[in-house]
C-alpha cells in the first residue's frame, strides 16, 4: 500500500455464510486506528458488497485482507474463480433488488480496482482517512 507503513494488517478467511464476520473485522480495524466512525461505516458497507459479490459470483469462497496504514484502509477481497470475467459497474433500475454493489464502491471509495490473482481475482478498495476524520471521497 502506497499510503504509509501498515499500522495493522489482518488477513481473514471468510466462509460463504460469514459476511457479517468480514464486516466486524473491518470495523474493528478502523476503530483500532482511531478513525471517525464514518470511515468504519463506509468500509463496512463496501466490504459487505465485495464479499457478497465474491461469494455469489466468484465460486462460493472468498478471502479478505485488510491493511490499515497511516493514510487510510485498503481492503482486498479475493475469489477463487479463475475464469470469471472482470466485474463491471452496471446501472441498476430503480426497481432492481440487486446490482448496486460496485456502483457503491465506485461512488464511496477513494480508489478501487480489480487484479488477477492465482486461481481467481482480487477486487480492492481504498479509503483515505486520518485519525478523527471521516473518509475522503474520490
Amino acid at each position: 500500500m502506497e499510503h504509509g507503513a501498515p499500522v495493522r494488517e489482518v488477513v481473514v478467511r471468510c466462509p460463504p455464510v460469514d459476511v457479517r464476520g468480514a464486516r466486524r473485522v473491518v470495523v474493528g480495524c478502523c476503530g483500532g486506528a482511531g478513525w471517525h466512525e464514518d470511515v468504519a461505516d463506509v468500509a463496512e458497507l463496501l466490504v459487505s458488497e465485495l464479499v457478497t459479490n465474491a461469494l455469489v459470483h466468484g465460486g462460493g469462497a472468498a478471502s479478505m485482507a485488510v491493511v490499515v496504514a497511516s493514510g487510510g484502509v485498503r481492503v482486498e477481497v479475493a475469489d477463487d474463480l479463475a475464469d470469471e470475467l472482470e466485474p463491471l459497474v452496471r446501472p441498476a433500475s430503480a426497481s432492481a433488488t440487486g446490482g448496486r454493489g460496485l456502483a457503491l464502491v465506485e461512488a464511496l471509495a477513494t480508489a478501487w480496482g480489480v487484479r488477477r490473482a492465482p486461481g481467481g481475482k482480487v477486487v480492492w478498495f481504498h479509503l483515505d482517512a486520518r485519525p478523527g476524520e471521516g473518509p475522503a471521497r474520490a
